[in-house]
């Protein structure tokens, strides 16, 4: 049910927020302000609070001290090639952009994970669903955006090499500020 809610509310907004933007008056701003923070954050705590995934599978808990050491070496050598490639020249996202989507692209792979009983096959299903919302999200908008594209994958190959969700997180924001000053210099 939250993976549905979470794959399915872009399309969903995008269709309805007209017809809800003219009644909501002076909340308006408001609204538009936490939009992101709940669709990033609600149903993947959802199901986390109601027991639909597990906070282990999510990557919430669970690491070793070792674990975090690789992982944290992981992502900075992960950060380190993204340094040496050449300028993008695109608008990126914020780097709160990273932290927002990220709870939800960890709830498509904990999800996975339970439903195949598998970690790194529950990331594949998890790609795979990110990779489905973000199709329908791109089909409902009219136009497909790379970067988003580019993001997901990246934060698929942190995720499978740290199991570590805050890890990810923080190399999903790092990863935008790097890329975001490349286009201010």
């Amino acid at each position: 049910m939250w993976v549905g809610l979470a794959m399915a509310s872009p399309a969903l907004a995008t269709k309805l927020w007209p017809r809800f933007r003219e009644r909501l008056g002076d909340w308006v701003e408001l609204v538009e302000r936490f939009a992101p923070w709940a669709h990033g954050f609600g149903p993947a705590y959802l199901a986390l609070f109601s027991g639909a995934i597990r906070a282990r599978e999510a990557g919430l808990l669970g690491q070793q001290a070792l674990a975090w050491v690789g992982g944290t070496l992981a992502c900075a050598l992960w950060l380190g090639l993204a340094t040496v490639r050449r300028p993008l020249g695109e608008s990126w996202p914020e780097p709160g952009r990273g932290v927002l989507d990220e709870p939800r692209w960890t709830l498509y792979r904990a999800a996975g994970s339970q439903w195949l009983g598998h970690p790194q096959l529950g990331g594949l299903v998890g790609l795979a669903l990110a990779l489905s919302e973000w199709g329908l999200g791109g089909w409902v908008q009219g136009r497909v955006e790379w970067r988003t594209l580019a993001r997901l994958a990246s934060s698929t190959v942190v995720f499978a090499l740290t199991r570590n969700f805050w890890l990810t997180a923080l190399a999903q924001a790092g990863l935008l500020i790097l890329l975001r000053r490349d286009r201010s210099t």
